[in-house]
């Protein structure tokens, strides 16, 4: 079989359909796993790597969804996540989930919200050393835009990081913690949606990340 874009096609249909049915296995597990069994974890990182395949293959089949307006629910899509993000995060971590965007729709698939709401909670998680508060909403401030939002009591950012954040390669993980990479591999697929990312920080006193999405009517 010679390569080509239909061959590369068929290859990655076949992929994407394996994918789906092992996500979907993990999650039917979750579901049935209690909360203190340590083998949650490693079952809900499954899903985590599941959807990082998903939107590599959408670019390389040239599915690129960040240059695509799919409507998309952002309330039924955060909220939708709660049991994978219970899963993730240690009992130690206090978490809110609180969706009030409204019944906004955006312009991003919901595996891109996904992983939106995850790259920011996992870096959060490993900046707040197993204690403290994680908060992740949704709101509305204008009709045609809304946000995701995504707060930790951590030790938040100095002002030297709040100035590299988006350079990809910069990383703070030895002061904050995590992979130190989540924004920068965020902001390219955001603002092709035409979105935006604002971080508000203290140093020692949390920070708060922002997603704004411009809204759009969904499909009738």
């Amino acid at each position: 079989m010679e390569p080509g874009p239909e061959n590369l096609r068929s290859v990655t249909h076949d992929i994407r359909n394996l994918l789906t049915a092992v996500r979907g296995h993990a999650e039917l597990a979750l579901r049935g796993i209690p909360p203190e069994d340590p083998t949650r974890e490693d079952i809900a990182h499954v899903v985590v790597v599941t959807a990082t395949i998903f939107d590599l293959i959408d670019q390389l089949d040239g599915n690129d969804t960040s240059d695509t307006l799919i409507a998309t629910s952002l309330d039924t899509s955060v909220s939708s996540m709660r049991r994978l993000l219970d899963a993730l995060l240690p009992q130690s971590l206090e978490l809110i989930v609180h969706t009030d965007s409204d019944g906004a729709y955006v312009g991003l698939a919901k595996l891109r919200i996904e992983r939106i709401v995850l790259n920011l909670v996992l870096n959060a998680r490993d900046a707040m050393e197993d204690s403290g508060t994680l908060s992740i909403r949704t709101d509305r401030p204008s009709e045609d835009t809304a946000r995701i939002i995504v707060s930790d009591t951590g030790p938040g950012f100095s002002e030297e990081a709040l100035e590299h954040l988006f350079e990809l390669g910069f990383t703070t993980k030895s002061a904050r913690g995590g992979s130190g990479h989540g924004l920068a591999a965020l902001a390219p697929f955001v603002r092709g949606a035409g979105g935006d990312i604002k971080v508000d920080s203290i140093a020692g006193q949390g920070a708060t990340i922002a997603v704004s999405l411009p809204t759009i009517e969904p499909e009738r």
